[in-house]
């Protein structure tokens, strides 16, 4: 390599005046070409680099404005699902309850049960004569009931004290039909109570 650095050398110093200065730009142009050609690679990474981090640091920055919005919405999310996790509340029980305190009469009562998802349906049809397994859905069941002569203030304390419940109980319906001589005494209120839990299905 050196032998051959000599001989550029000498070849180079054999050549005229006019000759070595076009050589001489021509390196010269061809220094520059390669050291422009380096820094816009280097500068594109360089920028694309900056690019990243500023998009990473925007998106922490993100994070860290709604991490307490979020911790919090998980852990009333995961309060939810406990609580439909461990219901075991009867219906009947708590209204028959809540109505004798109150001195209120329930008439009768009508239960209806429905899933509110359908996973072990799913599961099923996909899965005709495979292993057993478990799985959980939501179920809502309900209890309809007939009550008479019952005063408002008497009704508005028995919603508040069914929809008050750690459980997740809910009034889905109600229909009132009221006296004409006092409307402050309702002659007939038919309404349905609702309560929500994870149940495990057997497939």
């Amino acid at each position: 390599m050196q032998k051959g650095i000599a001989l550029f050398f000498d070849a180079f110093d054999r050549l005229s005046t006019r000759e070595k200065t076009m050589v001489s730009g021509l390196a010269g142009a061809a220094l520059i070409t390669i050291i422009a050609l380096v820094w816009m690679v280097i500068g594109n990474q360089i920028s694309t680099q900056t690019l990243r981090n500023d998009q990473l640091r925007n998106t922490l920055a993100q994070i860290k404005i709604h991490k307490e919005g979020f911790l919090e919405a998980k852990a009333r999310m995961d309060a939810d699902q406990q609580r439909l996790d461990r219901n075991q509340l009867k219906l009947v029980r708590l209204m028959e309850s809540e109505a004798t305190k109150l001195g209120i009469t329930i008439e009768d009562f009508k239960e209806t049960k429905r899933w509110l998802t359908d996973k072990h349906r799913r599961i099923k049809k996909r899965s005709e004569g495979a292993k057993k397994r478990k799985v959980v859905d939501l179920l809502e069941e309900s209890q309809t009931v007939t009550i008479r002569r019952i005063g408002l203030k008497q009704l508005a304390e028995f919603l508040e004290v069914l929809e008050s419940q750690r459980e997740p109980v809910a009034v889905t319906r109600l229909s009132i039909q009221t006296l004409a001589s006092d409307r402050q005494v309702l002659r007939e209120v038919r309404m349905t109570v609702s309560t929500y839990r994870n149940e495990e299905v057997e497939l």
